[in-house]
């Protein structure tokens, strides 16, 4: 891989983890809580139960399709994408009433943690080099998780003197602006994975 190559992966690298550090947060804030705000709309433990299966069904499903669609139309589209409906999605928790509403959040949701969690995954894997592949996304998670921590522990503060409904707005906002670094990321497919190329007859 060429130096400029390199280059380029690591501001992309840095870029991603930038953007995913401010979702763990965004994510801490809302983690505690969202288990406790979702059994109120639910209406009981029962409805929970199928609001909270209905997300990881769903996402289950479309983790594998996404996948492959990731490696014939890149990563960064659908990464794109996912995260700005996911802000839709979590400013509309402020706006349901009924178990049937917070179902179809629910799917919603399970798609863009399925696209989410894919494509960042297989995008990790493109813009590190498969020597020091497990330090990299060793590092990332380690980052976002700081992160994260530090979310829930605001998020408990927050909470306290201002509720639940306002948190879901704040990480919508948060979500949809911190998106727009990613536009920004070159979306570069390693060649340390790539398969040496066979020479010609004359070589045989």
């Amino acid at each position: 891989m060429s130096d400029t190559a390199v280059s380029n992966n690591a501001k992309s690298l840095l870029l991603l983890t930038a953007v995913n550090s401010v979702w763990g947060v965004v994510m801490g804030l809302i983690g505690p809580f969202y288990i406790l705000y979702i059994k109120d709309v639910a209406g009981g433990m029962d409805q929970l139960g199928i609001a909270y299966a209905t997300m990881i069904f769903t996402q289950a499903i479309a983790s594998y399709s996404m996948g492959k669609f990731s490696d014939r139309h890149g990563r960064k589209r659908f990464m794109i994408v996912s995260a700005y409906a996911d802000s839709v999605i979590l400013f509309l928790f402020t706006l349901i009433t009924s178990p049937a509403q917070l179902f179809v959040l629910q799917a919603g949701l399970g798609i863009t943690n399925a696209v989410a969690g894919t494509t960042r995954q297989a995008l990790l894997g493109d813009l590190t080099a498969r020597t020091n592949r497990g330090l990299e996304i060793g590092r990332f998670n380690a980052i976002v998780g700081v992160f994260s921590a530090v979310g829930i522990a605001g998020g408990g503060v927050f909470a306290k003197f201002y509720g639940i409904k306002p948190i879901f707005c704040i990480a919508a906002v948060s979500v949809a602006l911190s998106t727009t670094l990613l536009f920004f990321v070159r979306e570069t497919e390693s060649d340390q994975d790539s398969v040496p190329e066979r020479k010609g007859n004359a070589d045989l």
